[in-house]
Order: structure tokens, then C-alpha cells, then sequence
């Protein structure tokens, strides 16, 4: 018997205008001119790819716009390009890789591109999709009997690649015995966390084999664990959920304890 843990974050923007006698409130000075869009806004964690492809446009005519990539939130910036806005107040396609290399955004926080020009005026801020590169990690490669059968220890799991917001089934193979499946939901970075111990049945040296497999994407990470010791049996019923870990590498959540 397994019990793991999870998490999911949800980010979500809202906005409004607001209305007085059938007119709109008068914008101040330095709301938003200029329009950005980008031709791709999703990206791997560490790997700017063919680059950023901006167009813009609202700006005032002939002045200089320069756009910005930074992290969190404006705190950081990763780099910068100018670009002469034309006849119109618009560019199109600048392509332009920052100098700065591309970070997973810790929960809450966000990579952004925007822009200001030398006239004053600025633009929407747009919000980078960033990745964690497909890969499977665990806090161990080995682990005693005593320390499986422990829902205080147990072996602690990150597998990302997945698209964010799928199911991840997590399947285990210990000593060729298929324990029962989990299933999990992808964070926005498509990661999942996975705490688990053995809560009923007989723990033995020899091997388990973890696998997260997407259901969407297909994305199937696996890794595999040394299990050493003495026999240990436990149980004899159903054990709690095991406890977050305080080192857990995001956000923590529950899942319930799965019997097999």
C-alpha cells in the first residue's frame, strides 16, 4: 500500500472598467498604450529556443520602445531590446533572445515581457508559459526496509514534462508485484511530487520501479530504487496519509492512501 502527495496551482487574472453615468473613467497618465503580442509565449525552463518574437503596436509614432523580459514580476531583468516603433505607433516581428538565462518561476512568481518607449508609454505585460525540462529525480537511490515501511521517510519523487493540468498516473513495480495506480495532476510548470511509503504488506530488499506517465502528453518519466535490509511486515491495516516532508520540492497537498 502507497501513500503519496500532491500539488496543483491554479493561477488566474481578472480585470475591469469601470462606468459612471454610461462614460468610462478617465484612464490615468500611465495606463497602458502599447499592445504586445507574442508569436510564442511557452518555453523550457533554461532553454530560450528560437528566441522571443515580439510585435507591438499603440505606440507613439517614430520613438523608441524597449521591451523587457523580467522576473519576478519586473524585480529582474533578464534583457532588453529597442526597437523603433514606425509611421503607425507598430513593429512587427523583433526576435531577440535575452542575455539572461531562462529561470522556472518559483510558486507565485512569473516570468513577464513588456514595454516602454522614450514618449511614455507603455504596454500590456504578457506572462511566459516556462516548462521543467522532462526528467525524473527522487531524494534517494536506496532505502532500507525500516525507512520504506516509515511514513515519516519513505522515498520522495519529482517527475515534470508533462502539460500542465493533465493526469499522471504513478505505477510501481516492487519485486515484480504491480502495487496500485495513483493518479496526480501536472503543476503549471508540468511537475508532479510524489511522497510515498510502503503502509501494508511485507517489505523485502530488492528493487521498486516508479513510472509517472501523462495521460495526455504520454511523457512516461521512470526511475528506479534500491530497497536493502531485513524483512519488515507492515500494517497489519491501512496507515494514514504520510506527512508532507519539510523539504517537499514545491507546494505540498494530499492524496488519499491507496491499498493494494
Amino acid at each position: 500500500m502507497l501513500s503519496t502527495t500532491r500539488t496543483r496551482l491554479t493561477l488566474g487574472a481578472a480585470a475591469a472598467a469601470a462606468v459612471i453615468g454610461g462614460l468610462f473613467v478617465a484612464a490615468p497618465a500611465n495606463a497602458a498604450t502599447g499592445d504586445l503580442t507574442l508569436a510564442n509565449s511557452t518555453f523550457t525552463a533554461g532553454d530560450w529556443g528560437t528566441g522571443l518574437d515580439v510585435s507591438g503596436s499603440g505606440f507613439t509614432a517614430d520613438t523608441t520602445v524597449t521591451i523587457t523580459v523580467s522576473y519576478p514580476d519586473g524585480a529582474t531583468v533578464l534583457g532588453q531590446q529597442d526597437v523603433t516603433a514606425d509611421a503607425t505607433g507598430a513593429f512587427t516581428n523583433e526576435v531577440f533572445t535575452p542575455a539572461a538565462s531562462l529561470p522556472l518561476p518559483a510558486v507565485g512568481e512569473d516570468v513577464v515581457v513588456s514595454a516602454t518607449s522614450t514618449d511614455g508609454d507603455t504596454s500590456n505585460t504578457i506572462v511566459l508559459d516556462v516548462r521543467a525540462p522532462k526528467g525524473i529525480s527522487a531524494n534517494t537511490t536506496s532505502i532500507s526496509t525500516e525507512d520504506l515501511t516509515n511514513a515519516d521517510v519513505g522515498v520522495e519523487i519529482t517527475a515534470s514534462g508533462y502539460t500542465p493540468g493533465e493526469d499522471v498516473t504513478l505505477s510501481s513495480t516492487y519485486n515484480g508485484d504491480q502495487m496500485p495506480a495513483v493518479a496526480y495532476v501536472a503543476d503549471r510548470s508540468g511537475t508532479v511530487n510524489v511522497a510515498v511509503y510502503l503502509a501494508q504488506g511485507t517489505a523485502e530488499a530488492g528493487q521498486i520501479e516508479f513510472t509517472l506517465t501523462g495521460e495526455t502528453s504520454a511523457v512516461a518519466n521512470s526511475i528506479t530504487i534500491t530497497v536493502t535490509g531485513d524483512d519488515i511486515v507492515a500494517g497489519p491495516g491501512p496507515l494514514s496519509p504520510a506527512p508532507v516532508p519539510d523539504a517537499a520540492p514545491t507546494t505540498p497537498g494530499t492524496l488519499p492512501v491507496v491499498s493494494g
